[in-house]
């Protein structure tokens, strides 16, 4: 899990690319007049997830250039935490032991437990990382560019190429984060379910499976899992009955 203090670090501590000089003004002075400071976060922001006709929730595109799942910026990004958050819920409320790994992948104890909806593969948490992480991020990187053109470093006219450029060159980040959370998300989704449900459709041992649910049920292990073993458990018997 990240250390406190470098997912508390400002975003622009992972961004921080080798900006080419600006173009010198050719005016002896420039002010910041002739372009607009930009709105951060901004008003149509790209990073939300919609819904399709059938309800089912959608990730965006938010770069037609994503960088590679195994970038060193998008692996920052995909550990990245607007808040430290020691525990998920799940574990937090039944106080147990919690781990981190990254987005898109459920903590241990959730994955052990068959709970579907541990925090870390939350779609929403994850937004709500990349919109802190980018707003921290463009806001550094804005007021660098207004201090180039208050300071006559950069033409006022180049201000918003400059400044798509830095959005270009997080964008192209937070699209290769989303891909490797959608790809850690489908490998790991009902993992725990599946599991649980190959080990009990090759039991045939009704006194043993009985006490697996009993022990379940004591150990918190999420009902859908408990569901499943009960399943067999009445299939063996309507055999055994036949």
């Amino acid at each position: 899990m990240p250390s406190s203090n470098e997912s508390a670090s400002s975003g622009r501590s992972a961004f921080c690319h080798p900006r080419p000089a600006p173009p010198t003004p050719i005016s002896r002075s420039a002010t910041p007049e002739g372009f607009v400071v930009p709105r951060i976060p901004p008003s149509d922001d790209p990073l939300i997830i919609s819904h399709d006709a059938h309800g089912h929730r959608q990730l965006p595109r938010v770069s037609n250039s994503p960088l590679s799942v195994e970038d060193a910026r998008v692996k920052k990004l995909i550990e990245y935490q607007s808040v430290i958050r020691p525990k998920c819920s799940s574990c937090a409320e039944m106080a147990i032991e919690c781990s981190f790994t990254e987005a898109g992948i459920p903590c241990p104890s959730c994955a052990v437990l068959g709970i579907p909806d541990c925090d870390w593969v939350d779609p929403f948490l994850l937004m709500e990382n990349l919109q802190s992480c980018r707003n921290r991020y463009l806001r550094d990187e804005r007021d660098i560019l207004v201090k180039a053109v208050e300071e006559n470093r950069l033409s006022p006219s180049l201000f918003e190429r400059e400044f798509n450029r830095v959005q270009d060159w997080f964008y192209s980040g937070a699209q290769g984060t989303i891909s490797r959370f959608m790809i850690n998300s489908r490998a790991t989704c009902d993992l725990a379910i599946r599991g649980y449900r190959s080990l009990a459709a090759s039991s045939v041992d009704i006194s043993m499976l009985s006490r697996v649910l009993s022990l379940g049920a004591e150990t918190q292990i999420h009902p859908l899992v408990l569901q499943v073993i009960a399943e067999r458990i009445h299939a063996l018997l309507a055999v055994s009955m036949a």
